[in-house]
């Protein structure tokens, strides 16, 4: 489990709590609502909204000038661009912490959602296509885990390969619905995957399944059934009206 998976425990209670109520598009839209609200907040206690508003009323006011030069004097040019530019840059250094701050929140939400509405393991009895690197590799399922809450079975695959050494064989069963199983690496640290790790002395560098992708809405292309489109769409949406709602700088 990485930094970013911490609050899953929570995110899964509260996930299944708005179960009983709301399908899977309204859980979505439920939490994009959540991660507008915490990200916004976060960002209006931790900005300085007073000098923001300054520092963007200095751009505005050199913008102006700028438009209004006639470019007769070069000199009178290049100090009104270095102004704006300097403004400019202030805002960015201004909002920039702040921002990043309040956007850890929001990392977190998405990591969870990714692997909770990402992919689905496939239904009991179906074989999945699998594949590994080195691409020599012989990969074959030989089960699958007992049976999850939304009725698929994640499988359990043996992966061999030869080495210098011989034969290396390794059997990894998936503990998740994540289509890629690697060697730990130092980003694992942030973010952990839930569906495991191969063993370090193993020759297999990855294991990729073919898992089917969960739909949120049955309509549209494939593309934009998943609940990436309609939590950034529903995200960005919140996040402005409560921008302008609460006259967030």
């Amino acid at each position: 489990m990485g930094i970013f998976d911490w609050p899953a425990p929570a995110f899964d209670w509260l996930d299944a709590l708005m179960a009983d109520q709301l399908g899977p598009l309204g859980r979505i839209i439920a939490w994009s609502v959540i991660c507008a609200i915490i990200s916004m907040a976060l960002y209006a206690v931790l900005s300085p909204q007073k000098r923001i508003k300054k520092v963007k009323a200095d751009v505005a006011d050199s913008r102006k000038a700028m438009a209004d030069d006639d470019g007769e004097d070069f000199g009178e040019g290049m100090r009104l661009a270095k102004a704006q530019l300097g403004h400019s840059l202030k805002l960015v250094g201004v909002i920039l912490i702040p921002a990043v701050v309040a956007s850890l929140p929001a990392l977190a939400m998405l990591v969870w959602l990714d692997g909770q509405y990402g992919y689905s393991c496939p239904m009991p009895g179906t074989q999945t296509t699998i594949s590994a690197m080195p691409e020599n590799a012989n990969v074959e399922q030989i089960g699958a885990r007992p049976v999850s809450e939304n009725g698929g079975a994640c499988p359990i695959v043996r992966v061999s390969t030869s080495t210098d050494n011989g034969q290396s064989d390794v059997v990894i069963p998936l503990q998740a619905p994540v289509p890629v199983i690697g060697h730990k690496q130092w980003w694992n640290t942030l973010i952990g995957n839930p569906a495991g790790y191969l063993p370090d002395d193993t020759a297999i560098q990855q294991i990729r399944f073919d898992l089917p992708p969960q739909e949120i809405i049955s309509v549209g292309p494939s593309w934009a059934r998943g609940w990436e489109l309609t939590f950034f769409v529903m995200l960005i949406l919140v996040s402005l009206a409560i921008k302008k709602g609460f006259r967030i700088e």
